[in-house]
């Protein structure tokens, strides 16, 4: 089948959440169909990943998004009974790609990956049209909304309320509709005219669930008896220090609001807490461009902000312990994934784990409050036995239950439409660990727009040269 792939940033390099999910998406549907891909590039010289992608598509097509203009846009849409997620992707540029391609090509599906693309995907012409919302956007400006103080709460509010009209009538003008999680689904369900799970309302035949998945690396050596793996003897943060300079990491895109709030949390009200009890512990903050709340953080005792770093897996394989406390972040928090797959212990909230489901106390450690989650910190790095028995089990849940090609066995069926539908299944799977104790957020910053064969190689499709629409 001739299919189209629409993604509101280049999904390669495969560096972080949502082009991760998009590039896997691309490289299993390719295996037995013809791809093109068109996507946004922000940052410049993003250009240069196209070579990359033209393993798995017959073509690739990128346009620039300039932020200043996009932003704009969204701005003036917002004023004008709009939103400003859509007016941000939308792009006579990316118009004309769409259109060029379904004037030469005969698409049988195409696939938008995250609602701010989903106007384009209904511009093409295709037989079957597939959303994959991932998560829903439209919670997260509402979660933005309640951790920041007006004027901006009152934007992200509204943008929130407007985008969940939006998604609830991607229920009528889509095939399909995809998210990440039972408790996303449940909750786009949950949000339509006051349904619920399990109704029988034919919208909801078209809502599938399809997972992310890790990739489970070999480990470098068997756990010594003090608990630590070879590995952490050797080289990066973990090397040459003793059990009494145990060290807490955190990893993630360190200009993402909900990655920001985070960590600000955990160095506020837990790090003084395990530095009492563990004078010399380093807390490291990893990933690229770190925010200026991020960086001040540095000026804390023992916590050290890395920035990006080369080898993720090296990184969060060096640490004691791996930290997740999220106050407001919806979907699956693929860090997470990662550290168990490394056989890494795990601590994190409630809002963290309910994207996951694994066993609280015995695949990961779940702690809403401040003194909770200090608590089962310091527990886990002095007790180098229960860190090797939580990683052990950890790792073991996510070799068995969330591999990419588990995760990926419906997407295919979803895409081509030969699947059943899945709205029965929710009420089975839309248990949720909610959060237990209710945190104030500091005020926030500005949100981020938050055939047969296997590989070809083909001349790239350049984007026309129509101007971008500017502010209208």
């Amino acid at each position: 089948m001739n299919l189209l792939y629409l993604a509101h940033r280049i999904p390669y390099p495969p560096d972080k959440g949502d082009k991760l999910r998009a590039f896997r998406h691309i490289e299993h549907l390719s295996k037995r169909h013809r791809v093109w891909c068109a996507s946004f590039v922000e940052r410049p010289g993003d250009e240069r990943f196209v070579d990359a992608l033209r393993h798995y598509c017959e073509d690739v097509a990128t346009v620039p998004l300039g932020r200043p203009r996009a932003a704009a846009r969204g701005a003036l849409a917002l004023c004008t009974g709009g939103t400003l997620t859509e007016a941000y992707y939308r792009d006579a540029r990316m118009s004309g790609v769409v259109a060029e391609w379904s004037r030469r090509v005969d698409f049988d599906a195409v696939v938008a990956f995250s609602s701010g693309m989903a106007p384009h995907a209904l511009a093409a012409r295709a037989r079957r049209r597939v959303l994959d919302l991932c998560d829903l956007d439209s919670r997260k400006w509402l979660d933005y909304a309640a951790a920041t103080l007006p004027p901006r709460r009152w934007l992200y509010a509204l943008e929130g309320r407007r985008l969940a009209a939006r998604e609830h009538a991607a229920l009528h003008r889509f095939d399909a509709v995809i998210l990440i999680t039972a408790a996303e689904a449940a909750d786009l369900v949950r949000g339509t005219d006051g349904a619920t799970p399990g109704t029988t309302d034919p919208r909801f035949a078209r809502v599938h669930i399809v997972g992310n998945g890790v990739h489970v690396p070999a480990l470098p050596g068997a756990p010594s008896s003090d608990g630590r793996s070879d590995f952490n003897r050797g080289s990066g943060p973990g090397a040459a220090r003793g059990p009494a300079a145990p060290v807490v990491g955190f990893i993630g895109a360190m200009d993402y609001l909900p990655n920001i709030d985070a960590v600000q949390w955990f160095v506020r009200h837990i790090w003084p807490v395990v530095r009492a009890v563990f004078p010399r512990a380093t807390f490291r903050i990893a990933g690229r461009a770190p925010a200026r709340r991020v960086r001040r953080l540095a000026d804390v005792p023992g916590v050290c902000v890395v920035g990006e770093v080369a080898d993720a897996t090296a990184e969060v394989s060096a640490c004691d312990v791996s930290v997740a406390p999220f106050r407001m972040g919806r979907g699956v928090q693929n860090k997470v994934l990662e550290a168990m797959a490394c056989a890494r212990p795990v601590v994190l909230t409630s809002r963290a784990a309910r994207g996951i489901a694994a066993e609280p106390g015995r695949e990961y450690l779940v702690a809403d409050d401040a003194v909770t989650f200090a608590s089962a910190v310091t527990h886990l790095l002095g007790d180098s036995d229960e860190r090797t028995r939580l990683g052990t089990a950890g790792r073991a849940f996510v070799t068995a239950n969330r591999r990419w090609a588990t995760e990926l066995a419906g997407l295919e069926l979803i895409v081509t439409g030969t699947t059943a539908p899945s709205h029965v299944a929710l009420d089975a799977r839309c248990h949720a660990v909610e959060p237990s104790v209710s945190v104030p957020l500091a005020a926030a910053e500005s949100a981020r727009f938050g055939g047969e064969q296997s590989v070809r190689h083909s001349a790239s499709v350049s984007a026309p040269d129509a101007p971008a629409s500017g502010l209208t």
